[in-house]
């Protein structure tokens, strides 16, 4: 009873949580890419406000008492939401990227599947890494971070309390240069060696000018493609590692970014 009457006096407080909660949420990958029903969503978000209220002690956000700067807290909360959700999934493309380059180069360029979630063309490629990894990280357990860190940034950016400071500008440019860089690195040997075939394909060519390279060339680039994907597969494990490190780093960086 005492528990009711503590959320009915503090109803804002409240919904400022639940609104940073659920914009962190939403925007999650894992959550895209399973397509979660609405009701699944809404009880896994209002469990987790639930228990961000009763656990973390928190002060009275003061304002006036007017719809307007409320909803100006509102906002802000939901801004902090979805740079938590951005910080974190940005590193979920990194396999997205890959992918583009690898179907591009190995002549896959033009097969591409609807993504029911963006309502846009996507690589197979893409898609396959990108559902590979979000299976891994679940199974990994990789969900139990991600709500510890949610719940801990109600220390760090207390609620209605976020500020956005320049320095947030800086990690947001950095997760990204990091993120190209991962793609670029993880493509890079796929890329050359494809590229070394395409050259070796163009002086065939030259040799062999009675040759169509179209139908001869398009095989054996999907055939070399398929086979680097499967000697890759060990890399990208350990690449999987290296990625989960990096969102760690990157997200709390980023956070430090909105700490008062």
């Amino acid at each position: 009873m005492d528990n009711i009457l503590e959320i009915y006096h503090y109803t804002d407080i409240w919904l400022l949580i639940f609104c940073r909660i659920v914009a962190a949420v939403v925007t999650l990958p894992v959550v895209i890419e399973t397509k979660l029903p609405a009701i699944a969503l809404g009880g896994l978000t209002g469990v987790l406000t639930m228990i961000v209220f009763f656990t973390i002690p928190f002060e009275a956000t003061y304002y006036a008492e007017n719809v307007l700067t409320f909803g100006v807290i509102v906002l802000k909360e939901v801004v902090v939401g979805l740079i938590i959700g951005f910080a974190f999934g940005i590193f979920f493309q990194v396999y997205y990227f890959f992918g583009q380059l690898l179907s591009t180069q190995g002549g896959l360029g033009m097969s591409t599947i609807m993504d029911p979630n963006s309502f846009t063309q996507v690589p197979i490629i893409g898609k396959f890494y990108t559902l590979a990894f979000t299976v891994v990280f679940l199974a990994s357990g990789g969900y139990h971070w991600f709500i510890k860190s949610l719940v801990e940034t109600f220390y760090y950016i207390p609620v209605g309390k976020a500020v956005v400071n320049p320095e947030i500008m800086y990690s947001v440019l950095d997760a990204v240069i990091l993120f190209f860089e991962m793609g670029f690195k993880l493509a890079s040997p796929v890329v050359g060696v494809i590229v070394v075939v395409d050259c070796g394909l163009g002086i065939l060519a030259r040799v062999v000018p009675q040759m169509n390279m179209f139908v001869v060339g398009l095989p054996i680039k999907l055939i070399v493609l398929c086979l680097l994907m499967i000697a890759l597969m060990e890399v990208i494990g350990s690449y999987n590692d290296l990625i989960t490190k990096t969102i760690v780093s990157e997200f709390f960086n980023i956070i430090e970014g909105l700490v008062p």
